[in-house]
């Protein structure tokens, strides 16, 4: 058969089709297929309605302006969703309505078989839901104890740079944390999360370990070098001579007149120490 002929055999078979359509197919279901158009119109319009009113809820209780340029919308960027945690919320409400109007379409139909895995589908959904909220909650929880942490690092330790690691620390491991439970609450098996979240942690306490073995010791002899000098003492130690300005966790200031020295407090234990009277 030669592309002509298959051509003249379809344009028949839908030419036969078309001439029955109306007649044996529309006709006896008519009432059927209005029956569906007005559901789904209505669920158009109910899905939309609900998420108008669930991102209302949401920002009245302030979760939008909580989420603004936090954490969890950058990890919903990353994602490709382009719109707010808010905006995600709201959609996945009105496909959740969307999915239960289908499924009463298919009920309807007698398509039961299709309908009982839309419905599955409708169970995971709030779950989804939940767990969404679940990880927002928690990303804003990290990032509040990341910032205390962080500002109690730097204050304590007085550098910037450990302050933000001790922050950082903090945040991503609660981040973990909570990221496990939200999937946990999808119905995800989470063994293989839980190992992963393991082997993290004891890495990061090698790494911990590993970065303060060598603060660890300025910080003993920033305590032992606040009990012997304060502010104001002027000092001569391993060919450097200044008044103190400050004693902090890891180094000492000392004003020469000319230039500040920054000196770490282990030269100021491990060195003996001229302590001048003071002018």
């Amino acid at each position: 058969m030669d592309l002509n002929s298959l051509g003249q055999s379809l344009w028949a078979w839908i030419a036969d089709f078309s001439s029955k359509l109306l007649p044996e197919y529309i006709l006896p279901n008519l009432w059927l297929i209005f029956e569906v158009v007005f559901i789904l119109v209505i669920a158009y319009i109910v899905g939309r309605f609900g998420k108008f009113v669930t991102k209302r809820l949401l920002s009245m209780v302030g979760l939008k302006r909580m989420t603004a340029k936090s954490w969890a919308e950058n990890v919903l960027k990353i994602t490709g969703y382009k719109g707010s945690v808010v905006e995600l919320i709201g959609d996945l409400v009105k496909w959740l309505i969307y999915i239960l109007f289908f499924t009463f379409i298919l009920q309807t139909l007698g398509l039961s078989g299709v309908a009982d895995v839309f419905g599955q589908i409708a169970n995971f959904v709030p779950r989804s839901i939940g767990a969404i909220l679940l990880m927002v909650i928690g990303f804003i929880i990290a990032d509040f104890f990341g910032k205390v942490f962080g500002e109690a690092g730097f204050r304590m330790l007085q550098d910037q740079d450990l302050g933000k690691f001790v922050g950082g620390l903090v945040r991503y491991t609660i981040g973990m944390v909570v990221l496990i439970m939200s999937l946990a609450l999808i119905g995800l098996d989470i063994a293989a999360l839980s190992i992963l979240l393991a082997a993290l942690l004891v890495t990061i306490i090698m790494i911990t370990a590993i970065s303060l073995k060598d603060i660890l010791p300025e910080i003993t002899s920033g305590i032992q070098v606040k009990s012997r000098l304060k502010a104001g003492d002027r000092v001569k130690v391993d060919g450097y001579s200044g008044v103190v300005e400050s004693i902090r966790p890891l180094v000492t200031m000392l004003n020469s007149g000319k230039s500040v020295i920054i000196m770490p407090n282990s030269i100021l234990t491990k060195n003996p120490v001229e302590k001048q009277n003071r002018k």
